[in-house]
């Protein structure tokens, strides 16, 4: 490579700006002058060296023509050329350097041969180069300011382009661009045949001697392949498909707190969930993850039959912000705890419905978080939980029995839903083990450590911070209505909630008085109503809780929906009683029926994936039935977790390797 020193006339690159060396003193002060506007500046050669190691000063080539870009910074690295002229570059420097200790290079052929051949017999070469070659081989690396560069061959710029006459070229350009840059994205055999064509109707009413000939098959192939790989791309998939394939990636966002970031996604899981009671496959059910950007930990997930919904981004929600200190209670095979809790300074997510609805903005703004949108078909703007959701699918669900891998062609001879063991419950079961015992402990790529452990620092340096009470949480993912309070209380789909606290409310108000109300989504039995005054929620029981105990908001809306279909009139509890028993059968057909999507709908009527009870268990003891229950085939229960050998294997030992992919 090229040398340089620090010179009156040299040329340097300081911070991006192009100056001139114009004076040198013997103190070490120098004078730059700027190219741009000959602005002079003083500093020292001591700094000029201190920007050189620090990368910001660079020397400026002004002999760009040694066989390399005149636009490239640096030149093209002898180790990128072949094998045959790197040996043939390193070759010609060892003559110069042979004849250089013998003395000053000299042009004249009697005095330089003798000095080549005694060179050539110290190098054991039989085939020494001429005079006039070394005296050439000198006056390139002289006229390139001594770079070595100059003596590499550069083979790669003969040829004088296509021999073709220029009515060939034309036509083939014009079959290209119809027929391989089109979005039908047409094969190269395809634009040999329209050129084919093209050239036989040009030739149609030539001379024989004016005929233009036809490319070869391997000229259409070297066209297509010198064609810019961006360009391709874009016309035969879109501009917007180039950008993904051809975006250059960085460090990402940077966030130096827990809590700072959270990204919420869905996603169906790679596993087919049976029934308890039928034993028959219900589905994949969708999970929703939401994910700490600082410490990569899930804070809150929620899997459920319903799909992408805002009931499921609420429960997700409070599943984040609530602590999670009965997990242990619950799973007591549990060998750490969940430390993720909390509220989010910030939630993340793409452009779904459910994040756009009115009640996800009222949440955001009681609970103090900014709800940031990806731009539209962008994930990467997300990619942690999207990177989480893959690693969770492939090394959670593709190790269990009953994965239906990432596509359906994975699967080949493998029945997904005939090899079907999990249950909703042990679902629940084994993906909390996985996530507190295996991934959280796992080593990430992307943080140098385990997400537990960033975690855990993060909390200790920024505490979380938590509403006033879990009573508080619930009210503020619930749905809000308005509604008239009179000595009957109030009425929410047929249903009657009443308190003696109501009554100070109508006693300053009027015996009949509107009033916001929140409702539970997973709970019938209470609501919170708002007062008025104090705006302070005052929780409020249904007067039939043997009904309402346990029962969700869409098992309640269903049953008051059966019991009009029934053509009772207004709905009353008997008739909720006679809907109830009348749905409990239904629903049981639902679970038996060879529709996949039937007993998709029975575990989401049931409460599958929700807090609340199932009240349409089977059962033939209940009152008002008026159709006989259908005979469910008896199955062999579903496998214990702990005599699945695929998921002990998997949750007992951990992940391959013991890592994680980021």
């Amino acid at each position: 490579m090229k040398s340089y020193i620090f010179k009156v006339g040299v040329s340097i690159v300081l911070g991006d700006q192009p100056h001139r060396l114009v004076h040198l003193a013997t103190d070490g002060q120098v004078h730059l002058s700027a190219v741009s506007n000959g602005a002079i500046t003083v500093t020292s050669t001591s700094e000029l060296q201190r920007q050189y190691q620090s990368g910001r000063l660079r020397f400026l080539n002004e002999v760009p023509d040694i066989g390399d870009s005149p636009h490239s910074r640096l030149g093209r690295p002898l180790s990128t050329f072949p094998n045959h002229v790197r040996e043939k570059a390193i070759r010609k420097k060892k003559y110069l350097d042979m004849l250089l200790a013998r003395g000053p290079i000299v042009s004249t052929p009697s005095a330089l041969t003798p000095l080549i051949q005694e060179c050539a017999r110290e190098m054991n070469d039989p085939h020494p180069p001429s005079a006039i070659s070394v005296y050439r081989w000198a006056r390139r690396v002289s006229r390139a300011g001594g770079d070595n560069r100059a003596l590499i061959d550069r083979l790669d710029r003969q040829g004088g382009g296509s021999r073709l006459p220029l009515p060939s070229l034309n036509l083939l350009q014009q079959s290209i661009d119809s027929i391989y840059m089109a979005g039908e994205r047409g094969s190269v055999t395809d634009v040999y045949a329209d050129l084919r064509y093209r050239v036989d109707r040009e030739n149609e009413f030539r001379g024989e001697n004016e005929k233009v000939p036809m490319p070869s098959l391997a000229t259409v192939y070297r066209a297509i392949c010198s064609l810019d790989a961006f360009d391709v791309t874009a016309a035969r998939r879109g501009k917007r498909i180039a950008n993904i394939a051809f975006r250059t990636s960085g460090l990402g966002v940077h966030v130096e707190q827990i809590l700072e970031r959270v990204e919420i996604d869905h996603s169906p899981l790679d596993l087919f969930v049976i029934d308890e009671m039928t034993n028959l496959p219900l589905g994949r059910p969708t999970l929703t993850i939401a994910l700490d950007r600082y410490s990569r930990m899930p804070v809150g997930m929620h899997v459920g039959f319903q799909g992408p919904s805002v009931h499921a981004v609420l429960r997700c929600l409070r599943h984040a912000v609530a602590p999670k200190a009965d997990l242990r209670d619950r799973y007591p095979d549990l060998q750490h705890d969940w430390p993720c809790h909390g509220k989010i300074r910030e939630l993340v997510c793409d452009n779904g419905l459910e994040f756009h609805s009115d009640e996800l903005r009222r949440v955001a703004f009681e609970l103090g978080m900014i709800v940031t949108f990806c731009p539209k078909r962008q994930p990467w703007f997300k990619g942690a939980v999207e990177r989480f959701l893959k690693t969770l699918n492939f090394q959670f669900a593709h190790a269990l029995p009953g994965t239906s891998f990432a596509r359906w062609f994975h699967r080949e001879d493998y029945d997904s839903q005939q090899q079907a063991l999990i249950t909703y419950d042990q679902l629940l079961h084994v993906l909390t083990r996985w996530i507190v015992d295996v991934y959280a402990h796992s080593l990430h790529r992307g943080i140098k450590t385990t997400p537990h452990e960033k975690w855990v620092t993060g909390a200790t340096r920024f505490p979380p911070a938590l509403p006033s009470s879990i009573e508080d949480i619930d009210i503020t993912i619930g749905e809000t209505h308005t509604r008239t309070l009179s000595h009957q209380g109030i009425e929410i789909d047929n249903l009657r909630y009443n308190d003696p606290a109501l009554l100070q409310i109508r006693s300053k108000h009027g015996s009949r008085v509107k009033v916001e109300v929140i409702s539970y989504f997973d709970d019938v039995s209470r609501i919170a109503v708002i007062d008025p005054d104090s705006k302070i929620p005052v929780i409020v029981p249904a007067l039939d809780q043997e009904y309402a105990n346990g029962l969700t908001r869409e098992q309640h809306r269903l049953l008051c929906a059966r019991a009009r279909e029934a053509g009772k009139g207004l709905v009353d509890q008997s008739a909720l009683a006679l809907a109830k028993s009348e749905i409990r059968v239904l629903i049981s057909e639902f679970a038996v029926s060879k529709s996949q999507r039937k007993r998709q709908r029975s575990a989401a009527l049931r409460g599958i994936g929700t807090e609340a009870a199932d009240i349409f268990a089977l059962s033939t003891d209940k009152p008002g039935c008026t159709k006989p229950t259908p005979q469910i085939e008896k199955k062999p229960p579903a496998v214990p977790v702990s005599e699945l050998p695929k998921l002990v294997g998997l949750l007992l030992e951990g992940s391959p390797n013991g890592k994680v992919a980021s």
